[in-house]
């Protein structure tokens, strides 16, 4: 958080003692963490001394933190024209600029800089990286010869040529721009980094990991091990890889955003390392940074995958009271309630991100699928309408997880038309979503109703999700309404084969086996599932009817 210690005073202001109090009371409001108050204060006290370049610094700064850059940039902007000699604040607006992503506006910034210092070879650099950034690659070579004309040569600049050849495709020269300096040994990591991606790149690993073991031995820089990783991971060699990742967490010169990048690899790519290899990796970044929050929501990640869901949901607990405004560790931690089935503490928990994060989506809709378990569908409906509501600007499936919700909701409310559209949106919002598509299906054949439609839909499903015996147990009951009783039999019996028997299932076997002309095994069927009715909704005296009169009774 900004400390206005960090300011520094505008010249003709620095001895008066008004401005003083008001940036100490600044100040006290930041320490609060009442950021509003403190804003508020800046205003006030930029309407009294209007030089207040320093203010103007502390005020862009802030709303930087949020990344509001309309309104940071100009804030940054005034700070320059009021103190056009203080570098902080020149370099505070060009990396506002850089991170807004307004090359063109940085450009011509950087410009002045360089007409001003005309002897500074970073400020040249930094307009390679730029002009680059633009997509004016051919432009920035030609930076960089006037660069290494007006400068000489360096394994810095040379680095950066290569990285402008590596993206314009043209690998062979960015390798001969860095080959003297790997021969000269060179200190400089990037060069050792950038070389091996080249031979990765082109699948001479053999290349590629001599490179790397002598920009570890030459620069002395561990952060060549998590290249190494990524070389080996190349060759399909998970067992080195995880050596050389596991060095890199282990070392003490790695920063926590590299280690972080890299745990973030190794959980989206399941297949490339064991459950224990990773809950080890995550094991040392908690060791190691144990005040971090992501580190606790890393190994309750783990933890979670290897079904210890109760000390996954203690990590999250951990993250959420040492990050408040981590959002994405209260979704994990209202996520893990409803996966455990602890429906009351779900939306407790739930509630109180909603305080720290009021209007959330995810964490609305999370308390609607909550209050749906608990059957109160009031509750639910209000959290799952305001989630819709609110998630205009989120990604399609989003939209589509809460409009399936919604479906669920409405046809237990008895809202036909409204649930059946629900349903469509979800499905149109996100072609994959296949519980969108097997619960429409289901109740379109408990109603008898836009059969072809429930058809069509469980099939997809299925071929979307070929193992799942309760996507398979409602294309058989969708054929059964159709009294397509052949095909139902293949689907009930592949539903029975793929999930667990419940009472549901046994009397939709004896159902379809009975219209089969099977009395015998229908009744049998039946009696298996009168026997585990604890295991399935169905109505008992009804089961028992069918058994004492052998037929199918709708």
């Amino acid at each position: 958080m900004l400390s206005i210690g960090q300011v520094v005073f505008a010249q003709d202001l620095k001895n008066d003692n008004g401005y003083k109090a008001q940036l100490a009371a600044v100040e006290s409001q930041l320490k609060k963490g009442d950021i509003a108050s403190a804003l508020a204060i800046i205003e006030e006290t930029l309407q009294q001394y209007p030089n207040g370049s320093d203010l103007y610094y502390a005020k862009s700064l802030l709303y930087a933190q949020v990344r509001n850059f309309d309104v940071a940039i100009p804030a940054a902007e005034q700070a320059v024209e009021k103190s056009p000699e203080n570098m902080l604040y020149k370099n505070h607006l060009l990396e506002l600029y850089k991170a807004s992503e307004d090359y063109e506006d940085a450009i011509v910034f950087l410009d002045k800089l360089i007409a001003d210092q005309k002897d500074n070879p970073q400020l040249y650099r930094e307009k390679i990286m730029l002009m680059h950034s633009a997509k004016l690659s051919l432009e920035a070579l030609k930076v960089y010869d006037e660069t290494k004309a007006k400068f000489g040569v360096s394994d810095t600049l040379d680095v950066l040529k290569a990285e402008i050849l590596m993206d314009l495709d043209r690998p062979r020269e960015a390798a001969e721009a860095l080959k003297p300096w790997r021969e000269k040994k060179t200190q400089i990591r990037q060069v050792y980094s950038s070389l091996s991606y080249v031979y990765v790149d082109a699948s001479n690993f053999k290349d590629a990991l001599a490179v790397l073991e002598e920009g570890l031995q030459n620069s002395k820089d561990d952060l060549l091990y998590l290249d190494l990783a990524d070389a080996y991971l190349a060759q399909k060699k998970s067992k080195p890889a995880y050596e050389s990742l596991k060095k890199a967490f282990e070392s003490e010169t790695v920063n926590y955003f590299d280690k972080h990048r890299a745990m973030f690899k190794v959980m989206n790519e399941p297949a490339d390392f064991s459950i224990d290899q990773k809950q080890e990796l995550a094991n040392l970044l908690v060791l190691k940074y144990p005040r971090i929050a992501d580190s606790h929501m890393f190994k309750g990640d783990v933890l979670w995958q290897k079904g210890e869901m109760d000390q996954a949901r203690s990590l999250y607990l951990t993250a959420v009271a040492m990050q408040p405004q981590l959002i994405d560790a209260w979704r994990k931690l209202v996520n893990i309630d409803l996966a455990m089935n602890k429906v009351s503490l779900a939306i407790t928990d739930g509630m109180e991100g909603l305080q720290r994060h009021p209007g959330n989506v995810m964490l609305s809709y999370f308390i609607g699928v909550a209050h749906m378990m608990k059957k109160d569908h009031a509750e639910a409906r209000k959290f799952l309408e305001a989630a819709l509501d609110r998630s205009v600007n989120d990604d399609p499936m989003v939209q589509s997880m809460i409009y399936s919700s919604l479906g669920d909701l409405y046809n237990e409310l008895k809202l036909y038309a409204e649930s059946d559209v629900a349903y469509e949106e979800a499905i149109k919002l996100d072609s994959a979503n296949t519980n969108a598509m097997n619960n429409y299906a289901y109740y379109l054949s408990l109603r008898k109703e836009k059969l072809d439609k429930a058809a069509k839909y469980a099939e997809q499903a299925n071929k979307l999700e070929k193992n799942s015996g309760t996507f398979q147990d409602t294309y058989a009951w969708v054929l059964f309404q159709q009294a397509k009783y052949k095909e139902a039999l293949y689907w009930i019996e592949l539903a029975l084969k793929n999930s667990e028997t419940s009472a549901t299932l046994l009397d939709h076997y004896g159902d379809i086996l009975i219209q089969l002309g099977r009395s015998k095994e229908a009744v049998k069927q039946w009696e298996r599932a009168l026997s585990m009715t604890n295991k399935g909704s169905v109505d008992v005296d009804k089961l028992k009817k069918k058994i004492s009169e052998k037929k199918y009774i709708d």
